[in-house]
């Protein structure tokens, strides 16, 4: 599975970069506006705590003679040294996403629907949860279940062994993602939190249904020929008891 996902939050130190992806320390800096009407960023040793109390105040610094209010900052990253700013705790530009990316064994036509609801993620929590639906459709199939309706498919795979843990995970993004669709109980608008707990079970379900049995099944092969033979021997008299017990 991809690694660990961090993603950009308000006065963290480290994050995956909005700009560039990668997970690296980020510079924070106030932004400060002078007597000359110069905008102006400067780096701060903490970066202060949105306080939502005063979001039309500015603090004067009569010392230094610039205003800085409580609402705008910038963090710059040490990879790339590209700036995103950021309005009341919120990432405004880039206008990226929040979501971890797509995990490396999604199906490529499954990462494809994954990445547009990324990319749409910021602008419409209901719009991402809606394709993230669409993304799970396609992605049953691949995994052992026939085509036919998403709560048909879950259901095969359950009676075919599906772990109680993975069949939550597919539930819970059915369940959402039809009140995306069809709007019910659950409100989604502006819902960032749900939305991107969903992108993180998509690639939870790529990685229990894909990633591990691919790594399991490449080191089961390294076993000799000669004690493949005595394990299916194991197992066949293991299932003639069962049967006859």
């Amino acid at each position: 599975m991809n690694q660990q996902y961090a993603p950009p939050k308000y006065g963290e130190n480290a994050f995956n970069c909005p700009t560039c992806s990668a997970y690296t320390q980020q510079q924070w800096y106030e932004i400060k506006l002078f007597p000359s009407n110069i905008l102006k960023y400067e780096a701060t040793a903490g970066l202060r705590e949105f306080d939502s109390s005063t979001v039309q105040s500015w603090d004067v610094n009569k010392e230094n003679g610039y205003l800085a209010d409580n609402l705008s900052a910038v963090s710059k990253c040490f990879v790339c040294e590209e700036v995103s700013v950021w309005i009341e705790g919120k990432l405004v530009y880039p206008n990226a996403s929040l979501a971890p990316l797509p995990s490396p064994d999604m199906p490529e036509d499954v990462a494809k629907i994954y990445t547009e609801a990324r990319t749409v993620s910021a602008l419409s929590s209901t719009a991402s949860t809606a394709l993230l639906r669409l993304a799970l459709e396609k992605l049953l199939p691949q995994v052992g279940a026939k085509k036919a309706k998403i709560d048909v498919m879950i259901g095969e795979l359950v009676s075919k062994g599906l772990s109680k843990e993975v069949e939550k995970a597919l539930d819970s993004l059915r369940v959402i993602g039809n009140e995306a669709v069809h709007p019910g109980t659950i409100d989604l608008q502006d819902n960032t939190e749900v939305s991107i707990a969903l992108f993180k079970l998509l690639n939870v379900v790529v990685d229990r249904m894909i990633t591990q049995p691919n790594e399991i099944n490449e080191i089961y092969k390294l076993i000799p020929e000669n004690k493949l033979k005595g394990i299916e021997d194991r197992n066949s008299k293991a299932l003639k008891t069962q049967k006859n017990g």
